[in-house]
């Protein structure tokens, strides 16, 4: 344990709930600020990317230059110069399919002087043979192929091939010949040549020139159409294996590698490779020989290398920083440890760069987004030694330095942004029972179905849910919009945001003309909601945004987020004995009363005592609920204990349910502490504890990795089927327009009845496509989602994208 810590300068959460990888910081003149000042790029597994530029020891929200969500994971962000014809610095943004470039602009002026900033995409490639059979692990750059003053990019799949791109131009792609898993990588600009590991625990070199001839020669190779056996070949032009340039055997797993001038040889050669193991640290020479291997005495978990200070000399070397699992940053010269301090978290990257006009600044990320720019250093002393010949004090000429301090700090202060007064304010009521069936009229009929002509014997579609009357089931919010400002504001859009189980009756998107700043009431807008009996319940929130511009040009936003009631999900039903999938929560205080827990659920419009004492059941403490869809949940109380068993036939239900029962278990706790704080102090029940103790369902997420397995291979086959059926019915088409164009035409042999057999086989085949891909995959891709209790909106993304960051957070 060091006796040092890492001080922090300047911290900031990145998001909230949010994960990040090892290659998700990047440092650098992002803006192209003529007065070059670097700024820090994150981009985090959720998709969101962010540019930050601290200027002084606490964060503000003018640090944040930029905020944008790109709808895609983000592995990996690196600064270059990627724009094509151009000097300026870009953004290389690594998705899973694909790789984009961005470039930050400032609009209003130049770099800092800018109003705001946006995000211009340069370009993207599609990773892969025409974006497909490639999925991406990580990227480095450099100029391949000593290439001046522009940087390309290479990028790795997971099964070890290497796609090069030179700028907005594909250049060619590789396959390694050793490589069963990814690993990490660097360029080599002195010898062009790129460095990896391997999964046999091996450190590789290959020359860029030769993986990029061995490319063309089998490119050619392939189009002349040549089989002769590789023994048979000969001469300059034979197709020959790719071959690495040196290969060292390290003995452990590779978790970084680096190049620069780390050893105190470094002036015999032109740089070294500096390897962190996952046990040890490596020095190698540019042919693969090693210099020295220094045994570590912890966990590592990220590595950097920045250059001394004074020292701009040609003969200078670079220190490595170390980051550990024990929260500490180890600082290496050479071969021997020179610094160690404690760090606020463990790093999943580090940088080092200048912030705020002070060199050696520690940029440090974790895997949560706590971001920080940190200095070492010991605590001053506490007192001071006065000297003896002390000086009387003048304390005009302190005044005169106090109000000049003060001048100064004003000034400062005062250049920073600040929120305007003018702003739109969002509130919503939102009512716990539904609407009576007599508040919509034919009208709201028509509305709901989405029908035209509409007529009292009209049924509902499928998707519609209906109540004992045969009426439409509707809840009314009221969305109240109020603007602060003295003037008027004009072109304001509010957008209505459900989850995937609620539709919003009308238009989702409202443009209001203008909002009188001046007027003393709100502008009330009713919301009219109806729940989906297609889709299985997945969250209850709906995102209310109100999007608008001030006087002065700035676009601004407003969200408020509210919570729907219950019985916008399910609906009570007499109990339900029948269970196939179960789990029990464990509290230390006594249950109360179901019907008292849900007592909005009976009283709902259209109840009465008959019905109410069907769904209560007998005395046992059960309620069984079902969702629109048609899908039970049934929750027993124990008589004994605080322990509620929730059971369903589906696994998919029962997150809803559950999460909806801890809710209103921690409220009943929180009012019953606050009655016992005002009566009697001394009587306040222990703190409410809810744990599940059973272990998680692991096998149940398997069988549904199974049942979508099955499914994508059902939708290939009904795919491939379909493609041969379509042409099939070209084929025919084209015989038939030959025969009835002929003069003398010939018989059709019965042609036109297996032109009317293929047309109903593609109707079929096409109709039982549509209903798999609309009945099957969303089921199955929420189910996966559903047991990390992670829910993700984002239909672009594929079920591999959405289901793996949740396995990995099981």
């Amino acid at each position: 344990m060091s006796l040092f810590q890492a001080r922090e300068w300047w911290t900031v959460a990145s998001g909230n709930a949010e994960e990040y990888t090892y290659g998700a910081l990047s440092v650098g003149n992002v803006d192209n600020d003529p007065t070059p000042h670097d700024k820090i790029v994150v981009g985090s597994l959720n998709g969101t990317l962010r540019v930050y530029y601290p200027t002084h020891g606490e964060f503000k929200i003018d640090h944040l230059l930029m905020e944008e969500h790109l709808e895609h994971p983000i592995l990996q962000v690196e600064v270059g110069r990627f724009v094509p014809h151009s000097s300026n610095v870009g953004i290389a943004v690594l998705h899973p399919k694909h790789l984009a470039v961005y470039c930050l602009d400032g609009v209003g002026g130049a770099g800092m002087a800018a109003s705001y900033f946006k995000l211009t995409k340069k370009y993207e490639h599609p990773l892969g043979l025409d974006g497909e059979h490639f999925t991406a692990f990580n990227m480095t750059i450099g100029s391949f192929g000593k290439s001046p003053e522009k940087d390309h990019i290479c990028v790795q799949s997971l099964d070890g091939r290497l796609q090069f791109f030179e700028q907005d131009r594909f250049s060619f792609m590789q396959q390694l010949p050793t490589c069963l898993v990814p690993g990490t990588m660097c360029y080599a600009a002195a010898t062009d040549s790129l460095i990896t590991a391997t999964s046999d625990l091996h450190v590789e070199c290959y020359r860029y020139q030769v993986m990029a001839t061995s490319v063309v020669l089998k490119k050619k190779h392939n189009d002349d159409g040549a089989k002769q056996d590789a023994k048979e070949a000969k001469g300059v032009t034979a197709v020959k294996a790719l071959h690495s340039e040196w290969r060292t055997n390290l003995g452990e797993l590779v978790l970084d590698i680096r190049t620069g001038k780390f050893h105190w040889e470094v002036r015999a050669r032109s740089f070294d490779v500096v390897v962190l193991g996952e046990f040890s640290l490596f020095c190698l020479t540019p042919s693969g020989d090693v210099c020295f291997h220094k045994r570590l005495g912890f966990h590592p978990s990220s590595l950097c290398l920045y250059s001394r200070p004074l020292c701009d000399n040609s003969e200078s070397t670079d220190n490595v920083i170390i980051a550990t699992h024990a929260k500490q940053w180890m600082i290496f010269r050479d071969a021997h440890l020179i610094w160690s301090a404690v760090a606020p978290s463990i790093s999943t990257a580090l940088s080092v760069s200048s912030f705020g006009g002070i060199d050696g600044m520690v940029v440090s990320l974790d895997d949560d987004g706590r971001l920080s720019v940190n200095y070492l250093g010991t605590d001053p002393p506490t007192t001071s030694v006065m000297a003896s010949d002390a000086k009387e004090v003048n304390y005009e000429e302190m005044d005169e330095e106090h109000r000049t301090l003060l001048n100064i700090i004003r000034r400062s202060q005062g250049e920073r942004r600040t929120e305007p007064k003018e702003r739109v304010l969002l509130r919503a009521q939102v009512p716990a029972l539904l609407d009576p069936p007599s508040l919509h009229t034919e009208a709201d009929l028509r509305t709901f179905t989405g029908r035209e002509n509409a007529d009292e014997n009209v049924t509902t579609d499928g998707d519609v849910v209906t109540g004992p009357d045969h009426k439409p089931v509707a809840l009314t919010m009221r969305v109240y919009v109020t603007y602060t400002g003295s003037n008027v504001l004009n072109n304001v859009t509010i957008a209505i945001t459900p989850p995937a189980n609620v539709i919003v009756c009308g238009p989702s998107s409202i443009l209001l003309d203008s909002i009188d700043g001046k007027a003393g009431t709100p502008l009330i807008l009713p919301i009219v909601l109806r729940p989906s009996a297609s889709v299985m319940p997945s969250s209850l929130d709906v995102i209310i945004s109100a999007a608008y511009t001030l006087e002065s040009g700035q676009p601004r936003t407003s969200l408020c987020t509210v919570k729907l009631p219950m019985c916008m999900m399910c609906r009570l039903i007499p109990p339900v004995k029948a269970s196939t999938f179960k789990f029990t929560l464990d509290t230390n205080q006594e249950p109360p009363q179901l019907t008292e827990l849900f007592d909005d659920m009976l009283t709902q419009p259209g109840a009465t005592p008959d019905w109410a004492k069907q769904v209560t059941g007998s005395a046992a403490n059960v309620l069984s609920f079902q969702y629109y869809n048609g899908i039970d949940v049934t929750i027993l109380v124990s008589k004994n204990a605080g322990r509620y068993r929730i059971q369903s036939t589906e696994l998919d239900a029962l997150w809803m349910v559950s999460n909806e029962l801890v809710d209103r278990l921690q409220l009943l706790h929180v009012q019953q502490t606050q009655g016992d704080d005002d009566d009697d102090p001394s009587a306040l029940p222990p703190p409410l504890h809810i744990q599940y103790q059973e272990p998680l369902p692991l096998a149940d997420f398997f069988a549904a990795i199974d049942e979508h397995f099955a499914y994508r291979k059902e939708m290939a086959e009904l795919h491939a089927e379909l493609n041969d059926r379509a042409h099939q019915f070209r084929v025919i088409q084209k015989r038939l327009l030959v025969r009835y164009k002929d003069r003398s035409p010939s018989p059709l042999n019965c042609l036109d009845m297996l032109l009317h057999g293929t047309y109903s086989q593609l109707l079929d085949l096409s109709r039982r496509t549509t209903c798999k891909a609309r009945c099957k995959c969303q089921q199955i891709d929420w189910r996966a989602v559903y047991i990390c209790c992670s829910c993700s909106y984002d239909t672009s993304l594929t079920w591999t994208m959405t289901t793996l960051p949740c396995s990995a957070h099981t």
